[in-house]
């Protein structure tokens, strides 16, 4: 593997102020991106590269974590606690879902920079880590073996999402006929 090299870091616009990359092998970070599928093709020493860029933030009961209708730029994960999915119209909103512990949101992001069309709120006190396109695009240039696994299951996993979207439509046109 090529020399570790020191990157800066590179604050996401819409999740400041954020924690400094690091590692701390007692707070289960490791484990958490083994099991995401986004890097479950990654070996031991991939994981441990991208736990030290990743970013962490600790988010309040009823804090924005992400604001709708502003470029994207990183994907996040929720670490502890739980987000709800809010979908404002007008002056009413709405939270049309919940994410746990574990689950993944934004995986979109790391292609694709159009608006988010929801809001993101702690639904309790949460940590949360975001994996930022600068940084998958840093990763692509010094380790491009680690940057294509991550993009290539990124791929299949926004192809499968699709694939049951579709089918999901396909039923419901089928019961409206």
């Amino acid at each position: 593997m090529a020399d570790q090299i020191e990157r800066p870091l590179v604050p996401d616009p819409e999740w400041a102020p954020t924690h400094e990359p690091g590692v701390d092998p007692e707070d289960g970070l490791y484990e958490t991106l083994t099991s995401l599928p986004i890097f479950d093709t990654l070996d031991a020493s991939e994981i441990r590269e991208v736990e030290r860029i990743v970013h962490r933030r600790q988010f309040l009961k009823g804090e924005m974590v992400i604001r709708a209708w502003i470029p994207r730029t990183g994907l996040f994960v929720v670490l502890s606690g739980s987000v709800d999915v809010v979908r404002q119209s007008g002056d009413e909103t709405m939270t049309i879902g919940t994410l746990e512990a574990g689950e993944l949101l934004g995986e979109f992001a790391i292609l694709d920079d159009s608006p988010r069309s929801t809001h993101i709120v702690a639904a309790e006190p949460s940590q949360l880590i975001g994996f930022f396109r600068p940084d998958l695009m840093d990763l692509v240039e010094t380790n491009p073996a680690c940057g294509f696994k991550i993009l290539y299951r990124m791929s299949q996993i926004m192809s499968s999402r699709l694939y049951h979207i579709v089918d999901d439509l396909r039923r419901l046109r089928a019961s409206l006929a």
